[in-house]
């Protein structure tokens, strides 16, 4: 099994709400290039996704490929579970 990355409790929670998304191994695959996205510097590229996560020298590339590639999720899925979390945030927000 290849190694995890490791994400804030915080960071977590919120990503839970995608899991119903993807399948078990897509989901890992996911949080990773969220994470890699949100901690990279760099440009925003797969290859740099896995380097903003810390998997460049761990993880295959073309595992994170393979995810846009061939995996099975619906981007529209996604789409609304990102809606969702966006209108909880917004209507958790203090003074609402």
């Amino acid at each position: 099994m290849l190694p995890d990355v490791r994400i804030p409790v915080s960071l977590a929670v919120l990503l839970e709400g995608f899991r119903p998304c993807f399948t078990a191994p897509s989901f890992r695959t996911f949080r990773a290039l969220v994470v890699g996205m949100l901690a990279g510097t760099g440009r925003r590229t797969v290859c740099g996704m896995l380097v903003g996560a810390g998997l460049s020298a761990l993880w295959p590339h073309d595992r994170a490929h393979r995810f846009f590639a061939r995996a099975t999720w619906s981007p529209d899925r996604v789409g609304l579970a990102a809606a969702r979390l966006a209108s909880w945030t917004a209507s958790s927000r203090p003074g609402r």
